[in-house]
């Protein structure tokens, strides 16, 4: 049977550290990224829609603030302190060192979760939560222009 896809695109700028890096990674250094999510559904909702792209971005950005000049670093970096003045824009990655791959998975995942909770943004349900079953397909995560990683659940 066939499917419905539509995706939106995000911009966050974000700085990181890759604590493990053998080279210049492992140096304090920031992305202009982009967030791609991609959702799928069998049947159109009642307004012949996936998902509202406007409920979509409500959705996705609101936790794409805490990113967005943000410094992203692991949970067990063993600089965090140095970065503890500007803890209100230090996100932590308890999964690990913050490379694309690591982030494209931890946004799946946060974002899944909103989905599945119902798609509730400012105390109202959005049409992502259509009973058509809106599924989160992917996430991807552009680090350059050139380079992205994506994580697509294996179920």
């Amino acid at each position: 049977m066939g499917y419905f896809r539509i995706a939106r695109r995000f911009e966050i700028e974000t700085g990181h550290r890759l604590s493990r890096h053998p080279e210049k990674c492992r140096f304090p250094h920031g992305h202009s990224r982009v967030v791609e999510v991609v959702l799928r559904a069998e049947h159109l909702d009642a307004a012949d829609m996936v998902c509202d792209y406007k409920a979509l971005k409500r959705l996705v950005g609101r936790e794409l603030e805490r990113y967005d000049h943000a410094m992203l670093l692991a949970a067990d970096d063993p600089l965090r302190e140095a970065f503890a003045p500007f803890a209100e824009r230090v996100v932590l990655m308890p999964e690990g060192d913050p490379t694309t791959e690591v982030i494209a998975r931890h946004l799946f995942g946060v974002i899944g979760a909103a989905l599945e909770a119902g798609g509730v943004v400012g105390g109202t349900q959005t049409p992502a939560a259509s009973p058509a079953g809106v599924v989160l397909e992917r996430v991807r995560v552009w680090e350059t222009p050139a380079t992205w990683a994506e994580y697509v659940d294996g179920d």
